[in-house]
């Protein structure tokens, strides 16, 4: 069993970086490059109007 666990983490050991940059990516880097959109502002902006409660520092 340890040699199957051993091969395990070799196996997927390449993977982690890849895996770990794109979940980077993906939450961190996209989400930010899109609230940098004009239209991406204005579409919160009239989604948070509609919204039936107050958040506050928001509008």
């Amino acid at each position: 069993m340890a040699k199957e666990q051993k091969g395990l983490l070799k196996k997927f050991g390449k993977w982690a970086p890849i895996i770990g940059g794109a979940w980077i990516v993906l939450n961190i880097v996209a989400p930010l490059a899109l609230l940098r959109i004009p239209a991406v502002q204005k579409y919160l902006a009239a989604f948070g109007d509609k919204l039936p409660f107050d958040i506050p520092r928001i509008g």
